[in-house]
């Protein structure tokens, strides 16, 4: 798994909405949420 360096400020908010998940399942969520709002038609 590659890794990414991100600011305290987006840490602090990706725990937040972890929502007790592991930060890596929630990251992917992000990840698949972004990718249908910008390639609707696939």
């Amino acid at each position: 798994m590659p890794e990414i360096t991100v600011s305290d400020t987006l840490y602090r908010q990706l725990v937040s909405v972890s929502d007790g998940e592991q930060l890596d399942e929630t990251m992917w969520k992000m990840v698949a949420h972004y990718g249908r709002g910008n390639n609707p038609g696939d």
